[in-house]
C-alpha cells in the first residue's frame, strides 16, 4: 500500500469513527428527549460522559422503575470495561503523567483499539488523540443534534443508528482478527459473555469475558511455541 492509499486508508477509518459517534450521539440524545429529561442534564452528560453505553444503562433502569443509585451503578459497571482498556494502552503509551492520566479518562473502545494496532510509539499517541478528537467532535455535535430533531425523529431504532456503532468497531478491529491471538482472545470472550448473559446483571457479562480473552491468549501463544 502507498503512502497515499495509507493516508486515504486512515482519513476514512477517522471519519467513519466521526460519523458513528455522532449517529450514537443522536440516538442517545433523542433516547433523553424521549424520557423527558431535562436539556441541561442531557448537555451536562454529552461533556462529562461520553460513554454511551453507560448512559443507556442508566435509561434502561430508570425505564424499569428503578431508584437512581441503581442506575448509577449500572451505569459504572457499563463503564468498568475502559479502566481495563485504559491499562492496556498505558504499557503501549510512553508519555508523562499528566498526558498518561488524560489519556486514561479518555479511554474507549475505538481509540484504544486503533492506538493499540500500531507498532511505534509515537504513532501510538498520535493515533489516539486524532481518534480521540474525532470521537469527541461527533459525538458532541450528534447530542446538540438529537435536542434540535429529538421530537421529529422519535424512536431513533426505526432508523438502525443503534447498529452503527458494534458496526463501525468490528470493522476497526478486523484487521487484527486476522492474527491467531486475537482471533483466540475474541471468541473465548464472546462464548464467555453469551453463557453468562442470561444469568448475570447487565455489563458483568462484558467484564467477565476478559478472563476468556486471557485465556484465549495464552492458549494461542502456547502453541505457537515450538516444542
Amino acid at each position: 500500500m502507498s503512502k497515499r492509499q495509507a493516508a486515504a486508508s486512515g482519513a476514512a477509518e477517522y471519519l467513519t469513527i466521526a460519523f458513528t459517534y455522532f449517529t450514537v450521539g443522536v440516538t442517545v440524545s433523542v433516547t433523553l428527549v424521549d424520557r423527558g429529561v431535562d436539556t441541561g442534564l442531557t448537555v451536562g452528560a454529552a461533556f462529562m460522559v461520553h460513554s454511551a453505553t453507560s448512559v443507556l444503562a442508566y435509561v434502561a433502569v430508570s425505564d424499569a422503575g428503578g431508584a437512581m443509585i441503581a442506575g448509577l451503578l449500572s451505569g459504572w459497571l457499563v463503564a468498568s470495561r475502559f479502566g481495563l482498556l485504559a491499562a492496556t494502552l498505558g504499557a503501549r503509551l510512553h508519555v508523562g503523567v499528566p498526558e498518561r492520566v488524560l489519556a486514561g479518562l479518555n479511554a474507549f473502545d475505538p481509540n484504544v483499539a486503533m492506538a493499540v494496532r500500531e507498532d511505534k510509539p509515537g504513532r501510538v499517541r498520535s493515533v489516539f488523540w486524532r481518534t480521540t478528537a474525532m470521537m469527541i467532535g461527533g459525538w458532541i455535535v450528534g447530542v446538540f443534534l438529537g435536542l434540535w430533531v429529538g421530537n421529529v425523529l422519535g424512536d431513533t431504532s426505526r432508523f438502525g443508528l443503534d447498529v452503527v456503532f458494534p458496526a463501525a468497531l468490528l470493522g476497526i478491529i478486523g484487521g487484527a482478527l486476522r492474527r491467531r491471538d486475537a482471533l483466540a482472545a475474541a471468541f473465548s470472550a464472546a462464548a464467555i459473555t453469551l453463557i453468562l448473559f442470561p444469568a448475570l446483571p447487565a455489563g458483568l457479562p462484558i467484564l467477565l469475558s476478559v478472563a476468556g480473552a486471557a485465556v484465549g491468549v495464552a492458549y494461542s501463544q502456547r502453541q505457537q511455541v515450538p516444542s
